[in-house]
């Protein structure tokens, strides 16, 4: 009889834990996640693969990766969503010093890929550190600069910069000019959100503008892919092109799952020119049902920072939504040719392991700092 009360107390302790996780939960945001991920598999089985990423015809082989890496994402997402957000500090930390040295030893030992060191190959499988590392780095910002305890120096803002200037100087050394941009957002973002002064404001856009400067004029890459974009008659643009040629073929309604023509002419259709893709086979609807999902996730994230009392989570959540939809809204502005190549990938849809992961933990921990528990 005993035994039978135990269990039976058991199970309702698991029903509540489950029961008070599904009251807490951001709802939208929660189905908007869940949409992305399940667009991302069913993109995944429609698009025929690129021989990059297999040497086989069979078309299920980029869906069998891609599936793998969405599966355990969305895992990886529940599991988070699940933390105490006064419990992560530790392994914020660790995790972070971690992906940082694996980043840094990209420049060492990394596979050199279009004249960029970015990927590490683990032998099974290769990882590319900073996508891992993004969402951890919006957390560490945010410890750092959250003023609690009423306290406004300028030390954290020096230890900020620091973390901030090691990790820019390894993307830049790579090069990765594309992933330096989406740091230098978060960072900014962070220091927007920690009650600033002006003149640190002041100095982070005077050194931005210099870092820019300085970038365009030692990095070749960088001046090419600027100048492709303002004068397209003197450079090789036939991506650019194919691209918006899928996009103005698929008008409002596309030509269908899996019946694009010029997607298969697009050399990296199934990471950089997704959206592309997309416009393509399911038209106008298709592509704004999408954007539609991100809004919903970047409107119900800062409405939560809103209603929060929290500096750390209000920091933490800020950085991470700012985050998420730059990356997607970048992507898209190269595939509709408002900005030059950037290399970004469009979150959960694109092909690439690392990128699926980075986004599942940065949408856990979206989802985690959402919670109602955490409104006023």
């Amino acid at each position: 009889m005993d035994q039978i009360r135990t269990m039976q107390d058991n199970i309702n302790k698991d029903n509540s834990f489950f029961t008070d996780w599904w009251d807490q939960i951001n709802k939208p945001i929660f189905v908007s996640i869940l949409s992305l991920i399940f667009i991302g598999l069913f993109i995944s089985l429609t698009i025929n693969q690129n021989d990059q990423y297999s040497n086989t015809s069979n078309i299920f082989s980029v869906f069998s990766s891609q599936a793998i890496y969405l599966i355990i994402g969305l895992a990886l997402c529940f599991i988070i969503s699940f933390f105490d957000s006064t419990k992560i500090r530790s392994i914020t930390i660790i995790l972070f010093s971690f992906f940082l040295i694996l980043l840094f030893l990209t420049l060492i030992f990394g596979n050199e890929i279009k004249g960029s060191k970015r990927w590490i190959d683990l032998k099974y499988f290769t990882i590319m550190p900073i996508e891992i590392i993004k969402p951890f780095f919006c957390l560490l910002l945010a410890f750092i600069l959250s003023n609690e305890n009423g306290k406004n120096t300028i030390y954290p803002y020096i230890l900020s910069f620091v973390i901030y200037l090691s990790i820019s100087s390894i993307l830049i050394l790579q090069p990765d000019i594309s992933q330096f941009i989406l740091i230098s957002a978060i960072y900014f973002s962070s220091i927007f959100l920690s009650g600033f002064s002006f003149i640190i404001l002041i100095s982070i856009i005077i050194l931005g503008v210099i870092s820019f400067l300085g970038i365009y004029l030692l990095n070749f890459n960088v001046q090419n892919r600027i100048k492709s974009f303002f004068s397209p008659d003197q450079y090789d643009v036939s991506q650019a092109e194919l691209s918006l040629k899928a996009i103005k073929s698929g008008g409002l309604t596309g030509v269908g799952p899996g019946n694009g023509i010029i997607k298969e002419k697009i050399p990296e259709a199934e990471s950089d020119y997704i959206f592309s893709v997309i416009a393509e086979e399911y038209g106008l609807f298709g592509c704004l049902m999408l954007l539609t999902i991100f809004f919903i996730i970047a409107y119900n994230s800062f409405k939560s920072v809103y209603n929060n009392n929290n500096h750390f989570i209000q920091i933490s959540l800020f950085t991470l939504v700012v985050y998420f939809c730059l990356q997607a809204l970048i992507h898209i502005s190269v595939n509709i040719r408002l900005i030059p190549t950037t290399g970004i990938t469009l979150p959960f849809i694109s092909y690439g392991g690392s990128s699926i992961l980075g986004m599942s933990i940065t949408c856990g921990f979206i989802m985690m700092f959402s919670k109602k528990r955490h409104n006023r």
